[in-house]
Formats: C-alpha cells, structure tokens, sequence
C-alpha cells in the first residue's frame, strides 16, 4: 500500500493550488481524517498481533464493554462496530473458529443468537487492548504534554456531544 500524503502536505497543495477551498474547517477536518487513519492504523497493527482483523478486535471490544456476560445481540454488534450486516457475521465465524465467542439461541426469541464472549476471547481482547492503549499513549506522548491530552480530549468530547445523535435520534445541537 502508497504511504499517504502528510496532512500538512495535502493543506500546502490545497492552499497553493486551490485557495478558496483552504480555511480553519478543511484545515481541522484533513487534520482529524489523517489523524484518525494513524491512529486506526496503529490500533490494526497491535489487534495483528494478537491474531485479529482490526473489525474482530472491535467486537471483542465492544462485548467486553458490555459487562458481564459479556454478551450482545448481533444487532446491537451491529450497530456498536457499524460494519455491515455480512462483513459482521464473516467476522463473527472468524471469532467462532478461534473459540472468542459463543452463539446461543437466545431463550426469550428463538430467532436471535446472542453473541458472548469466551474466557480466552475475554483474556485476547484484554491482553490486545492494553498493547493498543500503551502504543496509543505513545502516539499522543509525540505530539502532546500531559495537560495538553487532558484538554484536547475535553474538546473532541465538547464537540461529539454537539454532533451525535441523542436517545431521540436527533444531534444534540438541533434539539
């Protein structure tokens, strides 16, 4: 895979080459794209070494968050790793076959197979996830100072309860 064009470079081309299209909102959003595609990128590669697809590593994740059972309806899998439908049952036969995860008829719907965590999924997912907050840490050591995360992150949350949806479904700044 081509490396990607710093943010910084792809901003310099923009300002040179199209101006009318370089201010503070695309300069911020290149910046937050490129940082996201860095820090997946980073989370892929520690999820690799544990023997997960970046995908399988969320759900593991996203089971584990669940609490005790550990367990989730495929439908809410779906919604908390926003794959589709298909791409989360390969990942879910994937997790099967590595013994991560149980799927049992639910006992209340007969139609649903919930999804729970294994022991040695719930060992994976927790040995991974330290690797991925540790390398993470890292990542933002580079760049940023202790008080510096603690503000940034107070930001990104400020600006994420602006834009995401609400129980009624609707972003909180149009309510």
């Amino acid at each position: 895979m081509a490396d990607k064009h710093a943010a910084e470079k792809v901003l310099t081309l923009l300002r040179q080459n199209w101006p009318e299209a370089a201010n503070s909102t695309s300069e911020l959003m290149m910046r937050v794209y490129r940082l996201n595609d860095l820090v997946r990128a980073n989370a892929n590669r520690q999820a690799e070494r544990h023997g997960l697809s970046f995908t399988e590593f969320e759900i593991l994740v996203a089971l584990r968050s669940a609490g005790r059972p550990y367990e989730l309806t495929p439908t809410d899998l779906y919604q908390a790793v926003l794959i589709s439908s298909g791409g989360l049952t390969k990942a879910l036969y994937c997790l099967e076959e590595l013994g991560f995860v149980t799927r049992n008829e639910s006992r209340s719907d007969k139609r649903s197979k919930p999804v729970r965590l294994t022991k040695a999924g719930r060992i994976t997912v927790e040995r991974a996830m330290m690797k991925v907050l540790a390398s993470d840490g890292k990542l933002l050591g580079k760049g940023l100072n202790a008080i510096e995360i603690v503000t940034l992150t107070g930001l990104v949350a400020k600006f994420l309860s602006a834009l995401e949806p609400t129980g009624d479904n609707r972003p909180a700044s149009s309510r």
